[in-house]
């Protein structure tokens, strides 16, 4: 069918057949020959110099050359991706955001949340700073605007955060989240890298290393390269074409045999997964989504061909990885992201190639750290003993879709409540897998015991009866996130990152993060889950946690949380 072909032909597909020359690795190298030319580009890397960084993002239409064909899309200073941030803990940053993208066009969405797909805000993903107000007119990460309003076209937003000298150092990343306009947006290639320097960058093997970031990016149009409504979006599964890094399909990259590199993962697709591997070499993961690990976790290699059932560093969309790579024997290698479940049986992401490592052989002597490495005083675990101290409160929290009238394939389907205002829940669009279906988060009441209450009533984010989660300032609480579908639905919760400590109920090595995919093949019966642990600490105010599949959000898989 024309969608498994959408999904299963990424190599064929808009001119980017894959020459035999990529079926393997090409092993031998001449010392003699001239250094490959590197078509790996690094995005506009702006710095801060003496504690500060002041940025203005410029939000425009942009037209260029995306898969071998003409594309208009929304842009930030006219580029895909946006410019690449630095700063060091204990920094400011200011971001200026100025829209100029024209006015909201007319819209048929019968859901009113999404008939503004140019206004915008900004979003720093896992950035532990205020979400409110600054001062009168400076904001911090606050992303509860009305989809009405938000930075309309022609106004401008001054934005200022301070890093915190307990921000854990590493990747993070910024991208527009208006609701309802989130997925156009971030889907149009409107994101950036924001990369925070620390403790973990004055280790020596680290400081040595050659820094890269890599961006993935999918961006989608329709098909004359321009996106316009929602309706272009809800078939992401199907549609989303092959990852770009920096903006470009499979750039290459040049190391020396020995040399050590330092390279920052981020996944800024709105759907898709990454499952990444290099050829005969280990990915040794130092750090997930800013949050240091104590030590490296080498992962791979995997024989090549790989038999489409490896786990390689597996990012949803929103998840950020830092490895460091040390370079083998000279030949071509190449950066994969491997086959992949989501969870429906048509959402299997086939393997693709992303980008060509050519190891020349011209030794460098570098060395991978050895022994532990500096974690942040906030990243310390969270013992028992501290969660009953803040009081033991447990939340369980579902993320569902559910339907606007009762689905004949989906025993013990959701249906809304009578008389809620269904045409502002639902994409009521026929011939289309979501038609009359919206994505929510349920919530039960706030708990102390083991046995979670599972909510029966499910509403989205944009309903006047939205559900709430209201938490005391300086809290410690253990949350249990359940799944409801068959889709891997990645968890985000907004500034404080959590520690993982069970998986379907089951006790796992901790580990912090801010987005999580929950496991697929949950059912209203027997959903599966995630529970984690975090600190409220430092900031009151509202904000939101939501899936990161962002058409999800969009169509109500988000809630708010009021920290008090």
């Amino acid at each position: 069918s024309r969608r498994q072909f959408l999904r299963l032909g990424w190599t064929v597909g808009a001119g980017l057949v894959m020459p035999a020359a990529l079926s393997s690795c090409d092993r031998g190298g001449d010392s003699e020959q001239p250094l490959p030319v590197e078509t790996f580009v690094e995005p506009t890397t702006l710095a801060s110099v003496n504690g500060e960084l002041d940025v203005t993002l410029t939000l425009t239409y942009f037209r260029t050359m995306l898969y071998d064909r003409a594309v208009t899309l929304r842009s930030m200073n006219s580029s895909i991706p946006a410019p690449t941030l630095h700063v060091d803990v204990g920094d400011r940053l200011r971001i200026q955001v100025i829209n100029q993208l024209p006015p909201n066009p007319p819209s048929g969405e019968p859901a009113k949340h999404l008939r503004y797909p140019n206004s915008t805000n900004l979003h720093l993903h896992g950035l532990h700073v205020t979400p409110g107000l600054v001062s009168p007119g400076v904001y911090g990460d606050y992303v509860m605007d009305d989809p009405q309003l938000g930075v309309q076209p022609g106004y401008t937003r001054q934005h200022e955060y301070r890093i915190g000298l307990d921000q854990p150092p590493g990747a993070y990343w910024y991208h527009p989240h208006l609701h309802g306009a989130t997925a156009i947006q971030v889907g149009s290639g409107m994101a950036g890298a924001l990369i925070i320097k620390g403790a973990i960058d004055q280790v020596p093997e680290i400081a040595a290393a050659v820094e890269r970031v890599f961006v993935f990016q999918a961006p989608i149009t329709d098909a004359t390269g321009t996106l316009e409504s929602f309706t272009q979006v809800v078939d992401i599964p199907l549609t989303e074409p092959p990852f770009l890094i920096n903006g470009v399909r499979r750039p290459r990259l040049v190391m020396r045999r020995g040399e050590v590199q330092n390279w920052h993962f981020i996944n800024a697709a709105i759907f898709n997964f990454l499952n990444l591997s290099l050829d005969d070499h280990a990915l040794n993961v130092y750090s997930l989504d800013g949050n240091p690990r104590g030590s490296m976790l080498p992962v791979g290699p995997f024989p090549v061909p790989t038999s489409g059932n490896q786990t390689g560093v597996v990012l949803a969309p929103g998840n950020r990885a830092s490895v460091l790579v040390k370079a083998g024997a000279a030949g071509t290698y190449f950066l994969r992201t491997l086959q992949f479940p989501i969870g429906i049986e048509e959402a299997i992401l086939s393997e693709d190639i992303l980008a060509e490592v050519v190891v020349v052989d011209e030794a460098r002597a570098m060395a991978l750290p050895a022994g532990l490495l500096p974690v942040p005083a906030s990243l310390a675990a969270i013992t028992d003993e501290e969660l009953a101290n803040a009081g033991g409160l447990k939340r369980y929290i579902v993320m569902r879709a559910v339907f606007a009238a009762p689905v004949a394939d989906q025993a013990a389907s959701s249906v809304v409540h009578p008389g809620s205002e269904v045409d502002d829940w639902f994409y009521q669009t026929a011939n289309t897998p979501l038609a009359n279906r919206v994505f929510a988060l349920g919530a039960a009441s706030e708990q102390a015991s083991t046995a979670p209450g599972l909510p029966n009533e499910f509403i989205p984010f944009q309903s006047s009866r939205a559900l709430k989660q209201t938490v005391a300032l300086g809290s410690v609480e253990e949350w249990t996130i359940f799944n409801m579908n068959n889709i891997r639905h990645p968890f985000h919760i907004h500034i404080n990152p959590f520690q993982v400590v069970k998986i379907n109920g089951q006790p796992v090595e901790p580990f912090w993060a801010d987005t999580i995919a929950l496991p697929p093949g949950g059912s209203p019966a027997e959903p599966t889950s995630v529970t984690f642990r975090t600190r409220f600490r430092d900031f009151a105010g509202t904000y939101v946690m939501h899936c990161h599949m962002l058409a999800h959000e969009d169509m109500g898989m988000m809630q708010m949380i009021e920290v008090v």
